[in-house]
């Protein structure tokens, strides 16, 4: 199932980008950034590297992956934009994951599941308003509850996330 499961996560993601539209201005009305963004997102249970794509005005899909030795991890995220200002947006989100945590004890891949509300900032506006010098930085934080289910360990609780990414 886990392996299914992560095939058909990335193919939607993959299948998002696929979608004409081209590198239309991000949601702040930023006309210099892009619908795609890369960087890091942490996030239990979702973090690493980022990629990140605004399907539409409110929908942000981001694709997380996670490689740290024993454990790896492919997850997805669906951010909902349900407020907009100039610098910043609030969002909520629902993520789901695929964790492989192999050694020579144990190899199990488990799935995990969250939800939550953050704000992201996007520097630009804050800093540069006018004249857009500034980087296409945006960051968010995040906070949420998150629930994955190892045989040897179950984690349901709190979590905080933070993500750093360059739009262009």
């Amino acid at each position: 199932m886990g392996h299914r499961f992560a095939s058909l996560v990335l193919a939607g993601f993959l299948a998002t980008a696929l979608i004409p539209g081209g590198a239309n201005a991000q949601s702040n009305g930023d006309a210099s950034s892009s619908r795609w963004g890369v960087g890091f997102q942490s996030s239990f249970p979702a973090y690493g590297l980022s990629a990140v794509y605004d399907l539409s005005e409110p929908i942000t899909l981001q694709g997380v992956l996670g490689a740290f030795g024993v454990l790896n991890t492919f997850s997805a995220r669906v951010l909902y934009r349900f407020q907009r200002e100039r610098a910043y947006d609030l969002y909520g989100f629902g993520t789901a994951g695929i964790w492989r945590y192999s050694t020579s004890l144990y190899n199990e891949t488990p799935v995990g599941v969250g939800g939550g509300a953050g704000i992201e900032l996007d520097w630009r506006s804050l800093f540069s308003p006018d004249d857009g010098s500034f980087p296409p930085l945006f960051s968010s934080i995040d906070l949420g509850f998150t629930a994955v289910s190892f045989d040897h360990y179950n984690f349901n609780g709190l979590s905080i996330g933070a993500g750093l990414h360059y739009r262009f």
